[in-house]
């Protein structure tokens, strides 16, 4: 019984924690996402400048 609650417990809060850092994970991943974006969107309008 003992061992039943503390495992329980054990696995709530490593449950816990796995969300917490999904969700740092998905935000960061998100940052990197954003700015790869951006910078190819300079890349885009340095070219197009140029091409014009």
């Amino acid at each position: 019984m003992e061992l039943d609650r503390y495992l329980n417990n054990l696995k709530s809060s490593l449950e816990e924690k796995r969300s917490e850092l999904l969700k740092s994970l998905n935000s960061e991943y998100e940052k990197l996402l954003k700015n790869r974006l951006n910078e190819l969107e300079e890349i885009k309008r340095k070219v197009l400048k140029e091409l014009s």
